[in-house]
């Protein structure tokens, strides 16, 4: 698989709201966006640009579930380009832990560790 038109991304962190927050930024809903495209481009005479094409987003809610993902998606020949990593997820395997276990699986997938906003100090 080209690296240019691997989209997949797995997102392995024990926070619902951030797959949902992921979700938003990288598989954006296109059906407003587009149809305001399109009466945008009818009024104004423009052409209608392609919309980006949108990430094909995976969730893991612990390391192991992330691990499991990816050796699924090795056996379907179609290999995560990204993972994101949250750096605690309890019980389980921490970030560390599971992006060892990741690239024992796949030594070519990126990873991008994120730190977790907890605890979240008041404003003074």
């Amino acid at each position: 698989m080209n690296s240019f038109e691997n989209r997949r991304v797995l997102l392995v962190d024990d926070m619902p709201t951030i797959h949902a927050d992921f979700r938003k930024i990288l598989v954006p809903e296109l059906g407003a966006a587009s149809a305001l495209e399109a009466a945008k481009a009818a009024l104004f005479g423009d052409e209608i640009t392609a919309a980006a094409q949108p990430f094909e987003l995976d969730s893991a809610y612990q390391g192991q579930e992330g691990l499991a993902r990816v050796v699924d998606a090795l056996a379907q020949g179609r290999p995560y380009a990204v993972a994101f990593v949250d750096m605690r997820m309890p019980p389980g395997w921490d970030g560390v832990q599971t992006v060892e276990r990741l690239w024992q699986a796949d030594p070519r997938l990126q990873v991008v560790f994120c730190k977790p906003r907890w605890p979240r100090v008041p404003p003074s």
